[in-house]
């Protein structure tokens, strides 16, 4: 698929350059020449907009509406909607996601003969067997809790699908995570409208061995659950990439920053090193509202 064809979106709040240049450089950096849409809400500085923009990123900056992580699907919404129904759209974070591939590739996902015109890949458990996935799920979407406990988590850092598809997955998000009382409803809010009628049928849910889009948690709290990891792509921090099982390079990398020395690694390979240690050194010397930024998760207590 020609560049001009596909387009990749993100948005992002608080974050210095360091934590997301890694992003941009990544994916310029796979010779992608594309269209990339930044959602930029207001507390982000114009150092950082000026540093995308030379990278060739068209910013759209918004005001925030509750919280970057459930607002971005609001604006990716308004903005996809204003592209031809038929492009290709892959919609991620930004602060842990570097490309290693260019993204044109990822329509291979897509099989709009069998009706499949949205992608997701597996973190590789399910609700039950993840602390924050599944206290999210209480917190947030109790009502669900029994229809999901037992539902494979599918993560919503990177989705990939035509701009039509998702205009209206990004609407239900909103729609549905809109009201919520948490911080990262919107995951749980796709997981759910993945599930009901009018997207189940459409989306192709990859498992975690697939290996195009990894989410690097997956391999490591594996491990510490006592799963196998057989198959599931692995990070070399010899070379900062992440491979899949037969050898290929991982296509999207996600949540790298869940360990610090990849991060780290995965930093030192965009150039961004020591200006991501000074800001962390920063951070922990005047810590803010947006501090520990590098969060997530641990496997979930055993059941009773």
């Amino acid at each position: 698929m020609p560049a001009a064809d596909t387009v990749v979106v993100g948005a992002i709040n608080h974050h210095e350059w360091p934590v997301v240049a890694p992003w941009i450089r990544s994916l310029r950096g796979t010779g992608f020449t594309g269209r990339v849409m930044l959602v930029a809400y207001e507390d982000i500085g114009d150092s950082v907009i000026q540093k995308m923009q030379a990278l060739g990123v068209e910013i759209h900056r918004t005001t925030m509406e509750i919280s970057v992580n459930r607002g971005r699907f609001k604006d990716f919404a308004v903005l996809l909607a204003g592209l031809k129904p038929e492009t290709l759209v892959v919609a991620t974070d930004v602060r842990d996601v570097v490309f290693q591939t260019s993204p044109e590739s990822l329509s291979a996902l897509l099989d709009p003969a069998a009706g499949h015109d949205i992608a997701v890949s597996s973190e590789g458990w399910r609700y039950c067997d993840s602390e924050w996935n599944l206290k999210t799920l209480k917190k947030v979407f109790p009502d669900h809790e029994s229809a999901m406990r037992e539902a494979e988590v599918y993560c919503s850092g990177v989705i990939v699908g035509t701009a039509a598809a998702l205009t209206a997955l990004s609407a239900r998000i909103w729609q549905l995570s809109s009201t919520a009382p948490g911080f990262n409803g919107d995951q749980v809010a796709m997981n759910i409208a993945l599930r009901e009628p009018a997207f189940a049928s459409r989306t192709r849910f990859l498992g975690v061995t697939d290996g195009r889009i990894f989410h690097a948690r997956a391999t490591w709290m594996r491990t510490r659950l006592k799963q196998p990891a057989t198959h599931e792509p692995r990070f070399s921090m010899l070379r900062g990439v992440a491979f899949r099982s037969d050898g290929a390079p991982v296509d999207v990398l996600h949540q790298y920053t869940e360990g610090k020395f990849e991060r780290m690694r995965v930093l030192s390979r965009h150039g961004c090193l020591w200006a991501g240690l000074l800001h962390r050194l920063l951070q922990t010397i005047r810590p803010e509202s947006d501090a520990k930024v590098y969060w997530k998760t641990a496997p979930a207590a055993p059941q009773a």
